[in-house]
């Protein structure tokens, strides 16, 4: 699967998150950035994707991404997918201890804006909450919309299986700089899993499943989503 049909599938998985969403009513209004930080999580195809944009025609651009990286920022050991495939055999997994960096997101514009806002990653579009975050600690999430993120992030690592996850800005750094993106290298890069099933307590399948349908019927162009993952929907539909 080349990466032009691969941002499709990519493409029609946010629209169909972002119209989602707005059934939870979130209280993030333009300008929140609390969570706008230089720990984001993304897969490979998510970065190429994103660095696919016009704003990367910008000469400035290596010069803003490598001014990031000076500090520490967060670096995953495991991808959602493993994890998932660990909680479904009833095994326990290596605890992350990975650090997170201050600092805000490079593309955060001086106002507080996002400037690449239509290609975020979906770690972007996942963090949200009922309440403004600058007047509590942390985010406020339903149970379910967790549940619900979990899910797409398995569903993009699936449908980027063969290719990484890791920090953003490395990603975006490697890409920008025609480096390997390659996991043997000790980079902090880790190799994407195949989709192993998903992590729903039993109160919440009926629910998923109805979640799920929205989901496998959502159109793309003139089919749905439900032709790019044959077989993903099976147990659950």
């Amino acid at each position: 699967m080349n990466d032009s049909y691969k941002f499709k599938v990519l493409a029609a998985i946010y629209s169909f998150y972002d119209l989602f969403l707005r059934d939870f009513s979130p209280a993030c209004r333009q300008g929140c950035h609390v969570c706008c930080t230089v720990n984001i999580v993304a897969t490979s195809i998510e970065a190429r994707y994103l660095l696919a944009s016009s704003f990367f025609d910008d000469p400035d651009l290596k010069k803003l991404l490598s001014s990031a990286v000076t500090g520490t920022v967060y670096r995953p050991s495991l991808s959602t997918n493993q994890i998932a495939d660990f909680c479904l055999r009833q095994e326990e997994f290596p605890y992350d201890r990975g650090k997170h960096g201050e600092g805000v997101c490079p593309f955060l514009d001086h106002e507080g804006l996002c400037s690449v806002y239509e290609r975020r990653p979906f770690a972007c579009r996942a963090m949200s909450s009922k309440k403004v975050c600058q007047h509590s600690s942390e985010a406020d999430m339903e149970p379910f919309l967790i549940t619900v993120n979990l899910a797409i992030y398995q569903i993009i690592e699936h449908l980027d299986k063969g290719g990484v996850s890791g920090n953003l800005i490395d990603l975006l750094n490697k890409l920008v700089n025609n480096q390997s993106i390659n996991t043997d290298l000790g980079d902090g890069l880790i190799s994407n899993r195949a989709w192993p099933g998903f992590l729903v307590t039993p109160n919440e399948r009926e629910r998923f499943r109805v979640f799920m349908r929205r989901f496998a019927d959502f159109q793309v162009g003139n089919t749905t989503l439900r032709s790019f993952f044959p077989g993903l929907f099976m147990t659950v539909l």
